[in-house]
């Protein structure tokens, strides 16, 4: 089984993703509600997150809304200062990311329903740019997925946040190869965080 399993890490992205999602236009209307939740402090934290998410992803959420976990994990994901919350840069690097994020998921929701079947889930983090070996494809597909098979749009973001920031965790502290070296601290401060 192992000769047909892939590493884990980062790849490139789906070209089919990147025809579904474009690059913002500069005048996009997100910047333009990003500035006006932002208020003085010019960052929005996991509270105003969630308001301009689930008001631009109210189609793919069907009226749900963005969990406060998935809007505080995304936070921690790009906070790299500690402060709690993103300016605008770093909200633009979100925004990319759920943009491409998000066309992975409509690409791979072949029936409509709003959700993508755990069987396509390697496929669609492929396209996402991610590879995941066997188990750990195993392991996502227990965490995020529904009794019935399928991955919810919000639990999808969700496992994408979580797969990026534990990838680009691991890098920082790695020399290139399959093992990173953290202290105990430095290990609690990446995870409990995220």
């Amino acid at each position: 089984m192992a000769e047909n399993d892939e590493d884990i890490g980062m790849g490139d992205v789906d070209d089919r993703v990147k025809e579904l999602a474009p690059d913002p236009e500069p005048a996009d209307p997100v910047r333009e509600f990003f500035t006006r939740l932002a208020g003085s402090d010019g960052e929005v934290d996991w509270q105003e997150l969630k308001e301009i998410l689930d008001y631009a992803m109210r189609e793919e959420l069907q009226g749900q809304g963005f969990s406060k976990d998935v809007c505080r994990s995304m936070i921690a994901m790009l906070d790299k200062d500690g402060s709690g919350g993103l300016g605008f840069e770093e909200f633009k690097s979100l925004w990319i990311d759920l943009r491409n994020w998000r066309a992975v998921f409509r690409l791979y929701d072949v029936e409509r329903r709003g959700a993508v079947p755990a069987s396509h889930l390697r496929d669609a983090l492929h396209s996402a740019g991610y590879t995941v070996n066997a188990h750990v494809l195993n392991v996502l597909a227990h965490r995020y997925g529904t009794t019935d098979g399928y991955i919810q749009f919000d639990d999808f973001i969700m496992c994408a946040v979580r797969l990026k920031t534990m990838i680009d965790t691991f890098n920082s502290r790695s020399s290139g190869g399959d093992y990173a070296t953290f202290s105990l601290e430095e290990w609690l401060n990446r995870t409990v965080y995220s």
